[in-house]
């Protein structure tokens, strides 16, 4: 029993080491958006409003005001993550690292005013012991969530009033 014990330790130990060291399962979306920068901005930081835009937001939870430093904790596919904002230049990036089982994750927004609208870019990239298990799985779940993130802000921001 002991020599199983000893073993499982040294495995743990040495699954942590190899998953420390992996790259970041990673994706990013952008899409082009015929609306102010202001407005999408003011669409995109109101985090309490996420849930009435897009459907992927089942609950907000936000501490304080948003800025650098405001925690907060949502729920999307059914999984409850708790994030805390990173960075936070106005009307240009925001960004914010999460946590929930198995998975750490960066997340960041960052929007261009030009001649054709404002460019919004996202993009993720997920650590932990699920992106090391299921690098695919978990790149596809990074993908369709910022490819469906990118459309309904634009939809948002194109059709609200303001």
């Amino acid at each position: 029993m002991v020599k199983f014990i000893l073993f499982a330790l040294i495995f743990i130990a040495v699954l942590f080491v190899v998953i420390r060291d992996k790259k970041p399962v990673a994706a990013n979306a952008e899409i082009m958006i015929n609306a102010p920068i202001k407005k999408i901005w003011e669409i995109q930081t109101n985090l309490s409003g996420w849930k009435n835009w897009n459907s992927d937001i089942q609950s907000m939870q936000v501490t304080g005001d948003v800025g650098l430093g405001t925690n907060f904790t949502w729920k999307a596919g059914g999984i409850t993550i708790e994030s805390t904002i990173t960075e936070y230049s106005p009307y240009s990036k925001i960004a914010w690292k999460g946590k929930t089982i198995g998975i750490n994750a960066y997340h960041t927004w960052q929007f261009t005013e030009t001649e054709n609208g404002t460019l919004a870019h996202t993009e993720e990239a997920f650590t932990g012991v699920l992106a090391w298990l299921m690098p695919g799985t978990m790149r596809n779940q990074i993908e369709k969530a910022l490819a469906h993130g990118v459309k309904v802000l634009k939809q948002v921001s194109e059709n609200s009033k303001s």
